[in-house]
């Protein structure tokens, strides 16, 4: 009874009804236009900047930036630099956007999420800032995909034309206090697919692992790497540096080879009879000395070659080698090759620092 009294009552004034619901759309219309035109958007901008240069201790430039409806700023050409390095660049992103609720403006606090267009490819998050008895936590939360690793190695400033693939960030999270980035706690979950090597001749259909972060150290797990040359499993540790690249970086695996070629089959002479053999990266993350079963790389015998003095045919201190031959006379020290040698190259001389020659 009470149900179709309800309805009555709404049919018999249906017409006031229908006024009143216009003036309450009209009305929020009205007050939203109202907020949307004359809010200072740029000057949110600016303190949403400041705010976030805090949260990370790092210099944060914005190009343009300009809102889009409702209550969304969007920040174009970023860049992001370490205070007094106005020259060299951290990181760049194409745009960024910024959503906002509006009872956190009101209430000024920090509480964005972001949509990022970056290195190729596109990332999705969110980032906060609440206060407490110790100061200002912050928490960031985000997932990446397509992102190009020929860009990430160009905004490294390593050789981007070497390499392709795509990276995913499955998981980002992290915790830090007072603006003090590297010494939070995290964890992140990263996937690459289709890596290309194009120096090393290596193709890796799928390369994943995770690194947490605490306490400015980072420990990398569950590191792996399945190519048409050889699998690898690993893991290790990264002390983190206010620069990157400077990270010292100790990392252990263990590879099994299937078929290398070009550069990478100078690892079958060091491998084990059942094709596998320990591989380790230390020294700053930005240029690392790889080893091969505890030596530096560099430091190998060559079947079939005869050794001075007798030498056992195990590793041999040796330094530096170079491969000569109509193609290339680069040295291949401490495994890096400045220039890959071609399929076709006919070796004619490899020869030893330490005075092996193999012809």
């Amino acid at each position: 009874m009470i149900r179709i009294g309800l309805f009555e009552w709404m049919n018999r004034h249906r017409a006031a009804l229908v006024t009143a619901i216009g003036y309450a759309t009209a009305g929020v219309i009205t007050i939203t236009a109202f907020v949307y035109l004359t809010f200072p958007w740029q000057r949110l901008s600016e303190w949403i900047r400041v705010k976030i240069e805090r949260a990370i201790a790092l210099e944060i430039s914005v190009d343009k930036s300009r809102v889009h409806f409702p209550f969304i700023l969007v920040w174009s050409d970023v860049t992001v630099r370490q205070p007094g390095h106005m020259d060299h660049v951290l990181w760049s992103a194409n745009q960024i956007s910024l959503g906002w609720p509006v009872g956190a403006i009101l209430r000024r606090r920090l509480d964005l999420e972001f949509s990022v267009k970056s290195l190729g490819g596109e990332a999705h998050g969110r980032l906060t800032a609440r206060r407490t008895a110790q100061g200002t936590q912050y928490r960031l939360e985000a997932t990446g995909r397509n992102i190009q690793l020929a860009k990430v190695a160009g905004g490294l400033q390593l050789p981007s034309q070497e390499i392709e693939g795509e990276v995913l960030v499955n998981r980002f999270e992290h915790d830090w206090m007072n603006g003090d980035f590297l010494q939070g706690q995290g964890l992140l979950a990263l996937e690459a697919k289709g890596v290309e090597l194009k120096g090393l001749q290596a193709h890796f259909s799928r390369i994943s692992g995770s690194v947490s972060l605490k306490g400015g150290m980072g420990n990398l797990e569950n590191f792996s790497a399945q190519g048409d040359a050889l699998d690898l499993v690993g893991g290790g540790s990264l002390l983190l540096r206010p620069d990157v690249m400077e990270s010292l970086l100790n990392f252990s695996s263990r590879v099994t080879l299937r078929k290398p070629a070009g550069p990478l089959a100078l690892l079958s002479a060091m491998a084990s009879s059942d094709g596998h053999l320990d591989f380790a990266l230390r020294g700053p993350l930005g240029h690392p000395t790889p080893y091969v079963n505890g030596t530096p790389f560099g430091s190998i015998s060559i079947g079939g070659s005869k050794l001075p003095n007798g030498a056992k045919r195990e590793a041999m201190p040796v330094r530096k080698f170079t491969l000569e031959s109509p193609d290339t006379d680069n040295p291949f020290y401490y495994g890096r090759f400045p220039a890959p040698v071609s399929k076709s190259a006919t070796l004619h001389r490899i020869s030893f620092r330490s005075g092996a020659s193999v012809l």
